[in-house]
């Protein structure tokens, strides 16, 4: 977010959809790069797991945001099927978040249950936008190479 917030240039730059696009894919390389190596890293808990889930939502979120707010971008199927792996990712952030707040609270509470189905009512919204990509978009794929910017 820091990069979309201060380096790219999104009304001027032709190129912002790709460095942007860019910029999260790395993230979330580092991020599955670190979820993965066990050996290295001693932990008892799970939550580089859910960062690299988190990272994996974020990147397929904003895609399908950008195709929708920027001028130079249309809507793609190719991003439809991002979005797909983003409710996945996502369905498995939900069960990492759940998980948490199950272990904190002993008794559920009517607080637990209204957070329950917030979570799944965002999931389900995000297969309903994937499906919309892949009903109205076409298969473009808008980013651009490095050599190009």
């Amino acid at each position: 977010m820091i990069v979309d917030g201060f380096i790219i240039n999104y009304g001027t730059d032709q190129s912002a959809f790709s460095k942007g696009f860019y910029s999260k894919i790395v993230l979330s390389i580092l991020y599955l790069i670190g979820s993965k190596d066990k050996s290295t890293i001693k932990r008892t808990d799970n939550s580089i797991d859910a960062a690299f889930h988190f990272s994996v939502f974020v990147l397929c979120i904003w895609m399908g945001a950008a195709s929708f707010v920027l001028e130079g971008v249309s809507i793609s199927r190719i991003v439809g099927i991002f979005l797909i792996f983003g409710g996945l990712a996502a369905f498995n952030l939900i069960d990492e978040l759940l998980k948490v707040i199950r272990s904190k609270k002993t008794s559920p509470s009517i607080l637990s249950y209204a957070t329950e189905a917030a979570l799944k009512i965002s999931l389900f919204s995000v297969f309903c936008l994937a499906f919309f990509f892949l009903v109205v978009g076409e298969w473009v794929w808008e980013l651009k190479p490095f050599y190009e910017w």
